[in-house]
């Protein structure tokens, strides 16, 4: 009773916070950076508290609605439409409530949440450079720390001593695609998605080697799924001009 009464806390309390953005029209305000990051500090603390009381110190579990929330807020920042934000909080706050009632439990549903935020914190760092307009030099050593860091939580919940290499090697061969997509006239959306599917796969195939369930067949699959993506992406985005 008590999971199900906080995960829908914790999820009307994010769609509350954030929808008081999209109300007060702060689409446009150069002050909704701060205020969305300090609502994100009050969920992840609320997650933290909340949490913490139901499963104890287990960092997996307490980490992965911390970088949830963090890919919301990022994503949420970017967006300037205002039904592009409601859609996109709703179905946010939803996917919370779910996140939450099925944490500290094995799940796909859990693993894809992973990696959509995942692939919302990519699109946030490519963002952050776009807007910014800083150095590549930045965005890749950002991208080694964050990948890094990722998939320290991508593979956590079993043990394996040579879980810590692949732990470099996903951060050094996605900090190289980052330095490769630096000479790509595309713009952050497009790059987010190419950097992301690198990391899927490293990571889907790593992790199914782990537990000897890597095949061909999953990998000629998963290659022609991302082959597709990448396709369509690149096909339709928007190219920026070269100078």
């Amino acid at each position: 009773m008590f999971t199900r009464i906080s995960s829908i806390t914790l999820a009307v309390l994010t769609f509350v916070l954030l929808s008081s953005q999209i109300l007060e029209g702060q689409a446009q305000n150069p002050q909704r950076l701060y205020i969305v990051s300090a609502i994100i500090v009050i969920l992840i603390l609320a997650s933290l508290i909340i949490n913490f009381k139901r499963l104890n110190f287990t960092w997996p579990h307490l980490m992965l609605p911390i970088i949830y929330l963090l890919g919301i807020g990022s994503v949420f920042t970017i967006l300037d439409s205002a039904r592009v934000l409601w859609l996109f909080l709703l179905a946010s706050s939803i996917a919370l409530y779910f996140l939450e009632a099925k944490l500290g439990r094995e799940s796909h549903f859990l693993q894809n949440i992973y990696l959509v935020s995942v692939f919302m914190l990519y699109l946030a760092m490519f963002a952050i450079q776009f807007y910014f307009n800083l150095h590549v030099y930045y965005v890749i050593a950002v991208s080694f720390i964050l990948t890094y860091l990722l998939a320290v939580q991508g593979f956590a919940g079993f043990s394996l001593p040579s879980k810590k290499y692949f732990y470099l090697l996903l951060a050094v061969i996605c900090a190289e695609v980052v330095w490769g997509l630096s000479f790509w006239p595309t713009h952050y959306f497009s790059n987010a998605v190419v950097l992301f599917c690198f990391f899927y796969l490293l990571w889907l195939f790593s992790f199914s080697a782990f537990f000897g369930k890597l095949t061909r067949q999953k990998v000629y699959l998963q290659l022609m799924l991302v082959a597709i993506v990448l396709v369509l992406t690149l096909s339709t985005t928007a190219w920026r001009p070269i100078k």
